[in-house]
């Protein structure tokens, strides 16, 4: 019984199919006979080339809006089929499906980054290596750093959203020569590793045909669709901006004859004067006016009105004869006396009612406009997803 198992076992071994590497050698030199890898694949050169892609996202490494740049790492995934590179594999023991070659040595299309940032490289270069099946069909697995110029807009920071393409085609070819096929309407992002500033959103994987010196190519346009996560800066900026406006507001609930009126408002203006300078040492480099920025300058325009206003107050309050009201300012001030001469402090009393109103519904519409002008717009102020 026991002869029998390994009578067994040896026999299993030997059912086993497999190559030697000189045929794997053999079959790379029939291969490579007569091959001329200047020509593209195609027994018929009228029928277009087909290159199937698919473009693996790994990672968002960087977004400098202040030099237009952002800068990803991927991979793509491109297959097509050459009738030269074929072989019937039941003469090489049945088993040799498979080989892999370098770029070099056979033709593979030139794609290079058609917007890049610095310089243009190849994405397929002659060291790297392809899986070629007997069918013919090539597949490459190509990885790299790509940079791209990037337009970016601050508009509606912290709730921006910023869309980004890279754009690649081959050059030397026409769409009648090479035609690509997206095999899948989106980037994959199986293998993708968040960014801390960026929330990836959407993408988009589409071909265009564009027309360059009347010659028409076929470019393969990859969108990034990013939204800033935005509840550092809302945490940060944002609301305690906010917190400094109605901080503001609060003078006129001070007694008029504490003598720190003036102190509080200016100090308080000076906090939102260096408030606005942090800030703007924060906000990314643009030529564009963000919304956010719009509401710290009125912010600012706010709070000095709040000063003049609190020194119009203090000087009437400290006046010590009654001052001739005309009536109409009296039923504007609601001012119930018959006289025409009126006390300071009652005066002072109804301005700083009038005051408090005027500037807190002034603070409050400023800042509802801002986050209305945003969401009107389009712009996400879930920031609490991100």
């Amino acid at each position: 019984m026991k002869n029998e198992g390994v009578l067994l076992i040896l026999c299993s071994f030997q059912c086993v199919e497999g190559y030697s590497i000189k045929q794997k050698a053999q079959l790379h030199a029939n291969l490579s006979s007569g091959y001329d890898r200047m020509i593209r694949p195609g027994l018929n050169q009228t029928v277009p080339t087909i290159i199937n892609i698919n473009f693996y996202l790994t990672s968002l490494e960087e977004f400098a809006m202040e030099k237009s740049k952002m800068t990803v790492m991927g991979s793509f995934g491109l297959e097509w089929t050459d009738s030269r590179l074929t072989w019937n594999s039941t003469n090489f023991d049945g088993d040799l499906n498979q080989t892999s070659l370098f770029v070099s040595n056979i033709w593979a299309p030139y794609f290079i980054l058609f917007n890049p940032h610095h310089e243009q490289m190849p994405i397929l270069s002659g060291e790297q290596s392809c899986n070629v099946y007997a069918n013919g069909k090539i597949v490459c697995l190509p990885s790299d750093r790509f940079v791209v110029i990037c337009s970016n807009s601050i508009d509606f920071y912290p709730f921006d959203t910023q869309n980004c393409t890279l754009r690649f085609y081959v050059p030397g070819y026409l769409a009648s020569d090479i035609v690509f096929q997206s095999l899948s309407p989106t980037i994959q992002m199986d293998y993708f590793e968040e960014n801390g500033q960026w929330f990836v959103r959407d993408t988009k994987n589409y071909i265009n045909r564009n027309i360059f010196n009347g010659i028409k190519v076929e470019v393969l346009q990859l969108e990034v669709i990013m939204q800033r996560r935005s509840k550092y800066y809302v945490f940060s900026f944002l609301l305690p901006t906010i917190y400094i406006n109605f901080l503001q507001i609060f003078v006129f609930i001070l007694p008029a004859d504490s003598n720190e009126r003036v102190g509080f408002s200016i100090g308080v203006l000076l906090c939102v004067v260096i408030f606005l300078t942090i800030i703007l040492d924060k906000l990314p480099v643009s030529p564009d006016v963000s919304k956010f920025m719009t509401k710290l300058l009125w912010d600012m325009v706010f709070g000095s009105l709040i000063v003049l206003a609190v020194v119009l107050t203090s000087r009437i309050y400290h006046k010590e004869d009654a001052v001739k009201v005309p009536m109409f300012m009296k039923k504007i001030l609601r001012i119930k006396e018959e006289n025409t001469a009126v006390h300071p402090k009652k005066i002072t009393k109804s301005l700083d009612k009038i005051f408090l109103i005027a500037f807190t519904t002034a603070i409050v519409l400023n800042i509802s406009l801002y986050f209305i002008r945003c969401k009107l717009a389009g712009a996400n102020l879930s920031y609490f997803s991100y």
